[in-house]
């Protein structure tokens, strides 16, 4: 395969603290038993990426205990494979304990892009869930000629409106013609995914030239002068992508899963499946008056109230009585009898008391961060 790959866990343009406390980007839990790096992670895999290297930054001990060697996506190898690459800082900042932005990373990790043998190398981030045949975007790159090729959306769910995102205007041919970082969505542009193609040995001159010239930031002193000139090209992908942005995304996303055409489009994608660590859990229990409907259950969970409209990890409890209407409950959280649910984000091992009323609202849903009693 002539492409390697590079997930960055963590993403800068998103406002989710409330469930980055004790854990990266890439280990937030998605769609009942998924973390957000198994669909960038899938996705490389299934398009014949065989040497993937994560770059972490903070918070990242749940993420090593999640992906572990690779085995699952085939990445535990004698060469190649699945690397890890910690938070050094770069050379050139002696006072920065790691890097700072996409680019920091970049430089910091030059000796594992030089060891590589693949002559193209795909940049991505992991708060975008979708399914891609990476393979169609590289042979575009090639084709075109481009320095870069970036990936885009037409077909975005829930793009980002509260902090700002990337833009790109695309031209008729193809190329990238005009780039704009906003929160306002700009007429007749395409949100960007900030995945990147480029050929090892130009994405290595970059570097070269971004340490000389003390250059900060990948898209505005390395993207955006591309823009316009021919050399920067656009690849749009039609099918759902799911924009994990904020809190209020991250609820609207997994919700979004309770569609059948999406979810289809992600699980179901001809690109191939969505892989993630095994846990051999037992069965799902139903209580006798336990009432489900329009919602994904994981394994190993015990239901024995009212779960509507919702996401539900493994290990999670409902009580009898207990009514859960348009909620993501993560794995071990416990929701006792008689209490009551709407629009609420539980994380990992929360206790909510008998009879408890939490009420929020698609845009503003109640979170409850991990190991809370309420």
């Amino acid at each position: 395969m002539k492409l390697a790959g590079i997930i960055f866990s963590d993403t800068y343009d998103v406002a989710l603290d409330e469930l980055l406390m004790n854990r990266t980007i890439a280990a937030i839990p998605f769609g009942g038993r998924y973390r957000l790096i198994d669909f960038s992670l899938s996705n490389m895999v299934n398009s014949g990426v065989q040497n993937v290297g994560i770059v972490v930054k903070k918070n990242y001990q749940s993420l090593m205990k999640h992906i572990r060697s690779g085995a699952e996506w085939d990445l535990d190898r004698k060469s190649s494979g699945l690397t890890v690459l910690p938070p050094f800082s770069t050379e050139d900042d002696v006072d920065a304990e790691v890097y700072k932005n996409r680019l920091d990373g970049l430089k910091a990790n030059m000796s594992y892009l030089r060891n590589l043998e693949e002559e193209y190398v795909i940049l991505t981030n992991c708060n975008h869930v979708m399914s891609i045949d990476f393979t169609d975007m590289l042979d575009f790159h090639i084709k075109s000629g481009a320095k870069v090729t970036c990936l885009y959306a037409t077909n975005p769910i829930n793009s980002m409106d509260k902090a700002p995102s990337t833009w790109i205007k695309v031209g008729n041919d193809g190329a990238v013609e005009e780039i704009e970082y906003t929160n306002v969505m700009p007429d007749n542009m395409q949100i960007s995914l900030n995945t990147y193609i480029f050929r090892r040995k130009d994405l290595l001159d970059e570097l070269y030239t971004a340490i000389r010239l003390g250059k900060e930031s990948l898209r505005n002193d390395i993207l955006i002068p591309l823009a316009g000139s021919g050399k920067l090209m656009a690849y749009g992908i039609d099918d759902p992508v799911l924009f994990v942005d904020d809190v209020p995304g991250y609820l609207k996303c997994n919700l979004a899963l309770l569609d059948a055409d999406i979810r289809d489009a992600i699980f179901h994608s001809k690109s191939g499946p969505v892989i993630t660590k095994v846990k051999d859990s037992a069965p799902t229990k139903y209580g006798p008056d336990a009432n489900v409907s329009n919602s994904l259950i994981a394994d190993g969970t015990l239901i024995e109230g009212t779960v509507r409209n919702s996401i539900v990890f493994r290990g999670a409890k409902i009580g009898k009585g207990a009514i859960v209407e348009n909620c993501v409950i993560m794995q071990d959280s416990s929701v006792s009898a008689g209490a009551r649910l709407s629009y609420a984000v539980l994380d990992k091992e929360v206790f909510i008391e008998p009879d408890r009323i939490l009420s929020g609202y698609i845009t503003r849903p109640f979170m409850i961060e991990k190991r809370t009693r309420i």
